[in-house]
Order: C-alpha cells, then sequence, then structure tokens
C-alpha cells in the first residue's frame, strides 16, 4: 500500500494521507501505554508476565540435585512428565556450556578490576 499520495501539482502529501498516518501512529502509541500501564498493574499486584514454568517450583530443587548427581535430562523428563527443555530450563546454570561462559565471564571480570588491598 502506497501512502505517498502527493498533490498533483505542488507535490506535497495529501492531508488526508498525513490524518490518516498521524491517526495510525497515535492508535499504536496509545496500545503500548495500555499494556505498558497493564504489566506495572501486574507488577504492583505481585504477578509476574509470561508461562509458568513446566517444572514447579517445589520439584526444581530435586530436579536440580539429580541433575548434579549424574542423572541425564531426558531421565529426569521422563520423571517428571515434563519436556527436555523444561528440564534444561530448570538446570540451565548448571550446564557445561553456560558454567565455561561464567568462568570465562568471572576471569575477564577479575582480571579488569584490581585485587583490593
Amino acid at each position: 500500500m502506497d501512502l505517498t499520495a502527493r498533490h498533483p501539482r505542488t507535490g506535497e502529501l495529501l492531508s488526508t494521507v498525513k490524518f490518516m498516518v498521524q491517526t495510525l501512529a497515535a492508535a499504536g502509541e496509545l496500545q503500548r501505554e495500555l499494556t505498558y500501564d497493564g504489566l506495572r498493574a501486574a507488577e504492583a499486584k505481585g504477578s509476574k508476565g509470561g508461562r509458568r514454568p513446566a517444572v514447579p517450583a517445589d520439584k526444581t530443587a530435586a530436579v536440580r540435585t539429580a541433575y548434579l548427581e549424574g542423572r541425564s535430562i531426558a531421565a529426569l523428563a521422563r520423571d517428571h512428565e515434563v519436556s527436555r527443555g523444561a528440564i534444561r530450563t530448570a538446570v540451565a546454570d548448571l550446564l557445561p556450556a553456560q558454567r565455561k561462559a561464567r568462568r570465562e565471564y568471572e576471569n575477564r571480570v577479575t582480571t579488569l578490576v584490581p585485587p583490593g588491598p
């Protein structure tokens, strides 16, 4: 859709097109404001946006302990009747790639910050 309708002689944008574009922009801004207001109200009530984790909070500690003891992600997923992705989310900071990245980050930070007296 071409919104660049111009006057045939002057070449200026037609006022109806300007009005339509401004109206659509204002409607989009209003929708964003309403969305952010709703998110702030939910946060004030203590609600958190997003989907609930598939592994409940009371089972997360057990899953993490079992993973550290050597149980596979697939076995944990079968035992708790959730997907492997849900188990990976529950143990995300314990996964080898995450630990390696965290170690590298901590090494970079400690080399940038001199030790205190």
